[in-house]
């Protein structure tokens, strides 16, 4: 687990050695252990920083002169192999390939096993020595034989290019600037700002669905001229013609269901899938523990882990001062039953508030709340930690979330022409159910049930007359749902698309990072969500009960109170906080956002007056996102 950057200088002016250098000290809390070097100009050379296990002929201090074409950077988090075998940026024996590498390949050790029945050479044990062979010998076939999390470059000199590549739900982030003078990429957006080479602004489309959606839209940012490499997709950078290639390996394998299929074979398959997903991300070199909240899916994960991983650490959080979010009775409950290590720690949720500009820099975009995951990271770390297993993933993949079972509502009134007769038994309001009936697809349903301001509000805070976010998720993601099973399969799909793969990984990925530990996800093995996408939508919610199928097989292995609960989340008392702790700050942040004239002043009152604590969060972090970024 680590972090990348780099820079390709296009033509001239050359971007020097510091912008990279510079870059690298942005990220390294993603990897305080290690740290390398590679210029590229006709040969390549590597170098050594300040935190480097292994020294190269040259410190990259001492070579500020020096042009090149291409140069990498990295920062490593050891979790296998902590050896200096693993350094990179790494290389082949004859030099002509180059990786630098962030994440895990879980099935390394048989890829591995394949190659050398080929006749492949190998000098270290690590997972990383394992993605550069397997790119040489299949080039980007080679993707569809990992299992893991990544996001890595190779420089392909045989090709004359440089290869990039993130994995299928895109758990690793990997950002780019493309300019006529140079391309610069990185692990975070923030590295990129602190190169040098790229002067931060607004980028007005991101930011609308910023607001919309609580992200961008990927690969959009809210920053202009910068964009991710999207989920499932590799890149192809020609050095000879300096053209971008994008292709899609890999999508979520919507239309797949066994309708047939039994509720006792669904059940046998998810439960060997996940204890497979499972046993897989507990390997390591280094502690690792699992976030166990009390609730079904991290309960089950961690329940799954301690069967093979004696003792294992599971930590648990609490809240001294809001004990109503509290599921740490339950999950205790379920370390009784078991062989845990559980670390439970009781928190004020008010620490949160001198995290707040941590939270902001670490998110890297506005946020319409405050991350609780930054508290558990950090409780993580201090237990002696390094990799974390999450529970992410469940609710999105096993209907787990009361907008699902608001669906059949949503198509009854769709399709009715007689509103007000079909009104009281459904208890909806008529202006509700006028705007409900109004969406044409899933998609458009999603979007206004997953949107926290909506086109109008915007248009009115933007000051522009046309925001059109509503089609959004189905044009970026589908070219038809016709070809979903279902509706219920449809939301699921647009739940990993924009709420797992834009906001959910992108905060584990960013909090857990900043505490130098490793967030690992397996409910979001491809596998696992290909067994899911086979099970049938009636066995996901059945008789009103959510994630029923999933239930049925956490019963064999948490406790009854974990199952009995109702869903709560890990969350912060936001609402408490404007009205009190944080009134006169929230004050102050409005008071700047409005003194810049770039919104609506009008709106931005009648927002404050709706009192709504999630749009007020949205306004004040865009403030401070402002403060830190653009300005």
């Amino acid at each position: 687990m680590c972090g990348i950057v780099g820079i390709v200088n296009l033509r001239s002016p050359q971007a020097n050695v510091k912008s990279l250098v510079s870059m690298s000290d942005s990220i390294i809390r993603r990897g305080p252990d290690d740290e390398g070097y590679m210029l590229f100009n006709q040969r390549s050379f590597a170098y050594h920083g300040d935190k480097s296990l292994r020294k190269e002929d040259k410190h990259i201090k001492d070579s500020y002169d020096e042009k090149f074409e291409v140069g990498f950077g990295f920062r490593q988090l050891k979790i296998i192999d902590l050896s200096h075998k693993s350094h990179q940026p790494m290389s082949d024996s004859s030099g002509k390939y180059w990786l630098i590498f962030n994440g895990e390949i879980y099935n390394y050790q048989e890829i591995k096993a394949e190659l050398i029945n080929d006749g492949v050479t190998f000098r270290s044990d690590s997972d990383t020595e394992v993605v550069l062979k397997s790119y040489i010998k299949w080039g980007e076939k080679a993707l569809d034989k990992f299992n893991g999390m990544f996001a890595f470059s190779i420089l392909d000199r045989v090709k004359n290019q440089l290869f990039f590549a993130r994995d299928r739900m895109g758990i690793k982030p990997l950002y780019y600037h493309h300019s006529p003078t140079n391309f610069v990429f990185g692990s975070t957006i923030k590295s990129i700002v602190d190169s040098g080479l790229y002067k931060a602004e607004i980028d007005w489309e991101g930011l609308a669905q910023n607001f919309r959606f609580s992200i961008a839209q990927r690969p959009h940012t809210s920053f202009k001229n910068i964009v991710a490499l999207p989920a499932g997709h590799y890149m192809k950078l020609s050095l000879d013609t300096k053209e971008v290639h994008i292709s899609k390996y890999w999508d979520i394998p919507f239309g797949t269901q066994q309708l047939d299929m039994s509720e006792q074979e669904a059940g046998d398959k998810l439960e060997q899938a996940l204890i497979s997903s499972v046993n897989l991300r507990l390997q390591a070199d280094v502690e690792v523990g699992t976030f166990m909240s009390g609730g079904i899916d991290s309960t089950l994960i961690s329940a799954l882990a301690v069967k093979s991983h004696p003792s294992l650490k599971a930590f648990t959080l609490g809240f001294e001062d809001f004990e109503e979010y509290n599921e740490v009775q339950q999950a205790e409950d379920t370390a009784k039953m078991y062989d845990f290590n559980h670390i439970v720690h009781f928190a004020k949720a008010s620490s949160i508030l001198q995290r707040i500009e941590t939270a902001v820099v670490a998110y890297e975009e506005p946020y319409h709340h405050l991350p609780a995951n930054l508290l558990i990271a950090e409780m993580a770390k201090n237990n002696g930690a390094k990799v974390v297993l999450s529970g992410l993933g469940g609710d999105e993949l096993f209907a787990g979330y009361d907008v699902y079972s608001r669906l059949a509502l949503w198509r009854k009134l769709q399709k009715t022409s007689k509103l007000t007769s079909l009104l009281p038994s459904l208890h909806v309001k008529i202006d509700k159910a006028k705007q409900l009936s109004s969406y044409q697809t899933v998609g458009e349903f999603y979007a206004h049930s997953y949107s926290t301001f909506n086109d109008g509000e915007l248009m009115k805070l933007f000051g522009r007359t046309s925001i059109n976010n509503n089609k959004l998720l189905t044009d970026m993601y589908v070219e038809s749902e016709s070809n979903f099973t279902d509706d219920l399969e449809a939301m699921s799909f647009y739940n990993l698309k924009s709420y797992i793969g834009n906001h959910h990984l992108r905060t584990i990925d960013q909090f857990t990072m900043h505490e130098s530990i490793e967030g690992r996800v397996p409910f979001l093995d491809h596998n696992v969500i290909e067994t899911a996408f086979k099970i049938p939508s009636k066995h996901k919610l059945k008789n009103k009960v959510q994630k029923h199928i999933l239930r049925q097989v956490a019963k064999k292995y948490i406790a009854p109170s974990c199952l009995s609960m109702d869903k709560k989340g890990l969350r912060l008392p936001l609402e408490h906080w404007i009205s009190n702790e944080l009134r006169g700050f929230v004050q102050d942040q409005i008071h700047a956002l409005k003194s810049r004239q770039i919104f609506n002043s009008t709106e931005i009152d009648r927002i404050i007056k709706e009192q709504k604590e999630v749009k007020i969060w949205q306004l004040v972090s865009t403030e401070l996102w402002m403060q830190k970024f653009i300005d």
